[in-house]
């Protein structure tokens, strides 16, 4: 059985769950206030009998237990006097957030069935949901402060980029790992990461943000102290990652248009390549097909099982369902299994509450075939991939109202020789294409420290590391 470690040191004490808490491993850095040994293992254990029925227990085992961590130091916050509006702030290093977990795939049978594919590969769809999890983690501990309890709401704003390299077996052990890379005045990002022995798997990248849980206003939080090289860089990355945003978010009105009119000749050639295939239909491209022909489409009501420690639909929950809802539209299109790649471009618009209408829309955005590479891409693409976008709705039918909650946009590759070529039928969808893939083709350029504008001495080029 697996025990809890503390400062990296083994406990001594094992702790028993229904939901296989003892073959977890869980590795922190302070997980129970003050406490080391047996100590800390039974602080953990007796948090977890305190929150009975509380959200986690009906998630994955490691979301359970990395929720029972969080409901104890939330617990031992409480025992501290609260925290003035000006309180000082500490400066933690992304060591102090350091947070992992170890999944024991090849000696617990009960755990690897639980995440475990049909073609015997690791579930993503489950570990995307334990990433959003442990982010809260690493969050939380990063905004404590060792003097006083301060009031923070702090969720998930979205996610830049989850990217995969390769596939993993369900025989071998997983660890995923996370820390604060990057703060602002009142947000953050956490760098997340997954790897077998030796191998990195996933990288994601979440963005959090701090609220006063009364006004709903912005809060502080503690600053960042990057202290290796490597952190460093990765503070410096993140740190270009908002600014560009940023920029993005304050574009003039003239500027916008400028942008706008930089992508129409791209627009006007997808519209162009469409249009036999809405008018002549017996004479068009049989390779090719519509847009709005790749759509599938889900709808559930949200339980209270699906709720997270505010009460709330779970996160890492709704990204599971979009990335099921998407891994069934790529199988749908290709004929084949989706190998997934990334997602990008999480966005969190609105809260979802128990008891809401949950619709999810998806469809294929665009192709890449093999040997192939986007208009202003770097990579030549050595197997066909599908850009697939997945849109969730809160829709109250007592209320005829419906609104975009979250916009998940996933990337598959696919074995096979060719896929066919998807179009937009409409100004609209054109649109969408054209964000996306630019998107995709920045990250490309990122990945290849390039320039946006510099592709033309690159177009052969392969993934780092290839």
């Amino acid at each position: 059985r697996g025990g809890w470690k503390a400062g990296g040191k083994s406990v001594g004490r094992k702790m028993q769950s229904e939901r296989t808490i003892n073959s977890l491993k869980l590795r922190s850095r302070g997980l129970a206030s003050g406490g080391r040994g047996d100590d800390a293992a039974a602080a953990t254990e007796a948090a977890a009998e305190a929150r009975g029925n509380a959200p986690g227990r009906f998630h994955s085992p490691i979301v359970d237990s990395l929720w029972t961590i969080r409901h104890q130091l939330t617990e031992d916050a409480k025992r501290l006097p609260p925290a003035g509006p000006d309180c000082d702030l500490e400066p933690k290093t992304p060591q102090d957030s350091r947070t992992s977990v170890s999944y024991p795939f090849s000696t617990d049978p009960r755990l690897a069935e639980a995440y475990r594919n049909p073609w015997g590969k690791v579930r993503a769809g489950k570990i995307l949901e334990d990433l959003d999890a442990m982010a809260g983690n690493v969050a939380m501990k990063h905004n404590r402060i060792s003097a006083a309890s301060r009031k923070l709401l702090i969720v998930t704003a979205g996610v830049d980029r989850i990217k995969t390299m390769g596939k993993v077996g369900i025989d071998q052990d997983i660890f995923l790992e996370g820390a604060v890379s990057w703060t602002g005045r009142s947000s953050m990002e956490i760098q997340m990461t997954v790897h077998t022995e030796g191998r990195l798997w996933i990288r994601a990248n979440f963005t959090f943000v701090a609220r006063d849980p009364d006004t709903g206003k912005a809060s502080r939080i503690n600053p960042l102290l990057p202290q290796t090289d490597e952190e460093k860089d990765l503070f410096d990355r993140a740190q270009n990652r908002q600014d560009l945003k940023k920029r993005k978010r304050s574009q003039s009105a003239e500027e916008a248009h400028a942008q706008r009119q930089k992508h129409q000749t791209l627009i006007d050639d997808l519209l162009a390549k469409a249009a036999p295939l809405k008018r002549l239909p017996a004479l068009c491209d049989k390779n090719a097909i519509l847009m709005y022909k790749t759509a599938l489409s889900s709808a559930l009501t949200c339980q209270p099982v699906h709720q997270n420690m505010h009460g709330r639909v779970f996160g890492g929950f709704l990204m599971r369902q979009a990335f099921q809802l998407a891994f069934a539209t790529g199988h749908l299109f290709t004929g084949g299994h989706p190998n997934f790649v990334e997602v990008d471009q999480i966005s969190f618009l609105s809260p979802v509450s128990i008891g809401d209408l949950l619709q999810l829309e998806s469809c294929v955005l665009y192709t890449v075939q093999k040997g192939e590479k986007t208009p202003n891409g770097v990579e030549v693409k050595e197997q066909p991939e599908l850009h697939v976008e997945v849109v969730a709705y809160v829709t109250d039918p007592s209320k005829a109202t419906s609104k975009i909650c979250n916009t998940f946009n996933f990337t598959f590759a696919v074995d096979k020789d060719k896929v066919l070529r998807v179009y937009p039928g409409t100004q609209g969808e054109a649109l969408r294409v054209v964000r996306i893939m630019g998107l995709d083709e920045e990250q490309e350029h990122e990945d290849f420290g390039l320039p946006m504008e510099d592709v033309s001495k690159k177009s052969n080029a392969r993934k780092p590391g290839a």
